[in-house]
């Protein structure tokens, strides 16, 4: 890894010259400012902020990191929430938060250390990870303490926050079955998220522990999309006359697909009870009010950066921590 002398001897220019060009000093020319960004380049050199920081004693900083941003919905209030509890959590321990964003073709051109040495953060709180994305093995790897959510990664410096995805989604089908529902549908999110994995398991163990057989047939992916939900819901339902209940990995995909319902005139609950997950705040408004699973989002947050602090200051190792979940019953499922 390139130092501040190799970028000097590199230049052919002293440390001092160095950290001016890159700090932005007047007295620096311009041609010696780009024979330093030359050599930083070409050495691959990243700034060591965080030695930096603690030497001058600067505003401790959390980086909250929004991957896949691009593709996340501001229906739901999820990140509202999550930025609530990163705040609230960030004021009670005297850090500052920076807020970032990043897409599939910036966390490939720039690695995720690189990313966070740069912006002089002293820890991170990642959120929108796929299995797919870049950051994904490389965080378990890095040696920058960093914690995920809706993740099951730990690494010496990581750890991770998910609710208890397994649980609530047996929770769920356990409901259903004791309304008398055997034939219970699924639509998930996509293959490239712990949490769909993570439901789906949950929703197959259910099944085996009231002794009823798996049918693949009935699971679809949504996306966690409105639209797709809204979409697949005639054709699921032709497909699927048999099917009497569906659990949907998100409250956004059980709305669009009760809307398309209700313009195919099938009546919910009556003739079809459906279970959702999130309990966002549209869950409450929808007609009838959707049941649902409540992942308390703001607590999730909190824990996160609770345990970045800890990774920090008390030199901890990572650990993977569930937060509990409730069931909401409200108006969209019924006996059979």
């Amino acid at each position: 890894m390139a130092t501040i002398k190799d970028v000097a001897k590199h230049a052919n220019v002293s440390t001092t010259v160095v950290s001016k060009a890159l700090n932005g000093y007047s007295d620096v020319s311009e041609e010696t400012r780009k024979k330093v960004l030359k050599a930083v380049e070409e050495l691959n050199y990243s700034p060591n902020m965080l030695a930096k920081n603690l030497k001058q004693k600067v505003t401790k900083s959390i980086a909250l990191i929004f991957s896949n941003f691009e593709g996340s919905s501001g229906k739901d209030g999820v990140l509202f929430q999550m930025m609530t509890g990163i705040f609230e959590a960030a004021s009670h321990y005297n850090y500052e938060v920076l807020l970032y964003t990043r897409n599939l073709s910036e966390q490939q051109d720039k690695s995720y250390w690189q990313f966070c040495k740069e912006h002089k953060v002293s820890g991170a709180v990642i959120t929108g990870l796929k299995t797919t994305d870049p950051y994904f093995q490389e965080i378990v790897d890095s040696d920058f303490p960093c914690v995920v959510i809706d993740a099951d990664i730990t690494g010496s410096h990581t750890s991770s926050v998910m609710t208890d995805n397994v649980g609530a989604a047996q929770a769920a089908i356990q409901h259903l079955v004791d309304l008398g529902h055997r034939r219970i549908g699924m639509v998930n999110g996509h293959n490239f998220a712990v949490v769909s994995n993570e439901r789906l398991k949950g929703y197959r163990q259910a099944l085996q522990a009231n002794g009823i057989e798996f049918d693949p047939g009935l699971i679809v992916n949504g996306d966690y999309t409105e639209e797709y939900a809204y979409g697949s819901a005639e054709s699921y339902l032709q497909d699927h006359p048999d099917v009497t209940a569906v659990f949907f990995a998100s409250d956004l995909m059980a709305i669009g697909f009760m809307n398309r319902c209700r313009e195919l005139n099938v009546r919910i609950p009556e003739q079809l009870s459906v279970i959702g997950f999130d309990d966002i705040v549209l869950s409450s408004y929808t007609s009838p009010k959707l049941t649902t699973v409540r992942q308390d989002f703001k607590r999730m947050a909190m824990t996160a950066f609770e345990q970045v602090i800890h990774l920090l200051e008390h030199k901890g190792t990572g650990k993977h921590l569930k937060i509990p979940f409730q069931v909401v019953d409200r108006e969209t499922t019924a006996m059979l």
